[in-house]
């Protein structure tokens, strides 16, 4: 399925909650408004097995913090492999170590980890918790798990951690990870910390490109280029203002309480799926798909 600007459907960002154990001063929360309702694991699965009906292949669970739902691993299991190919999680990783071989077996194949520093007085300062270790403690697991490949997300902070990217890249290239270095996004839940903390990223990334061997453009990944240096790899994240990124998206989003939600910088067009699920309507489940693929727009036009 398309949509009218001739973008294909392929991808499903399930936030499975709002709630998370750690404070990030620059948090969006998925652009997910809080609700009264939350979907259970069969529910996700069954929305899982509609989109898949519509061309999506590809599933990630977020948060929130997706490890505090005590039925992850049913979660996990709810989702149909095959027509899915790849399960992937973003987590903040705190919780990771003693969960990541039970959600390699239940079907996850692998994790972003949000690591934005790796000084414990930064982290502590970002977070509002002093748990780097328990997140280092995650990477290790999801490597010997086999949660692979790896990404380690580094949003970055002006004044905060911008002078940390070469360590940042030595330690996910020793693991064998890919860095993914993320503009900060600007919605209306952290306008605040946007203001002081955005940082352009042009000059990093030419700093990477002129040390690299090749760049790739992943055209099913919002176009953004990845850079493979001699000892590891970086991928540049930059949503802001990017019209080439938003004319190359091909996700759809599920919020906690059941609603598609067409675009991660807007919360005034979602469809409800969660009530005809509910109600055993599976054709108007149908048709919220089909609703919320006509709803989708890029929010940045050239």
């Amino acid at each position: 399925m398309r949509d009218r600007f001739g973008r294909p459907l392929t991808g499903l960002r399930v936030s499975v909650t709002g709630d998370c154990n750690l404070n990030c001063f620059y948090c969006h929360m998925e652009g997910c408004p809080s609700g009264d309702r939350q979907m259970t694991a069969e529910e996700i699965g069954e929305t899982v097995g509609l989109a898949a009906e519509f061309g999506v292949r590809k599933v990630k669970l977020t948060g929130g913090e997706p490890l505090l739902r005590r039925d992850v691993i049913e979660i996990l299991r709810a989702i149909p492999k095959p027509p899915i190919e790849e399960v992937s999680m973003a987590t903040n990783g705190t919780l990771l170590a003693g969960l990541a071989h039970d959600l390699k077996e239940a079907g996850l194949d692998r994790v972003n980890i949000s690591l934005d520093t790796l000084d414990s007085e930064t982290y502590a300062s970002i977070t509002g918790k002093p748990m780097l270790e328990d997140v280092l403690a995650g990477v290790e697991a999801a490597l010997q798990a086999g949660l692979k490949p790896l990404k380690i997300n580094m949003v970055l902070l002006d004044g905060v951690n911008d002078g940390e990217v070469d360590r940042m890249f030595e330690y996910t290239s020793s693991k064998g990870a890919i860095l993914q270095i993320i503009e900060l996004l600007q919605t209306p839940l952290n306008e605040r910390s946007f203001a002081s903390c955005h940082l352009d990223l042009d000059e990093i990334e030419r700093r990477f490109g002129e040390r690299a061997l090749s760049v790739e453009t992943r055209e099913t990944m919002h176009a953004r280029r990845k850079y493979l240096l001699p000892r590891g790899e970086v991928e540049f994240v930059r949503p802001m203002h990017n019209s080439e990124f938003c004319m190359h998206c091909t996700r759809l989003r599920l919020t906690p309480d059941g609603y598609l939600k067409p675009c991660l910088l807007r919360s005034d067009n979602l469809v409800d799926l969660l009530s005809h699920l509910r109600a055993g309507e599976m054709d108007k489940a149908r048709a919220a798909f089909d609703e919320a693929t006509a709803r989708r727009e890029p929010f940045f036009r050239g």
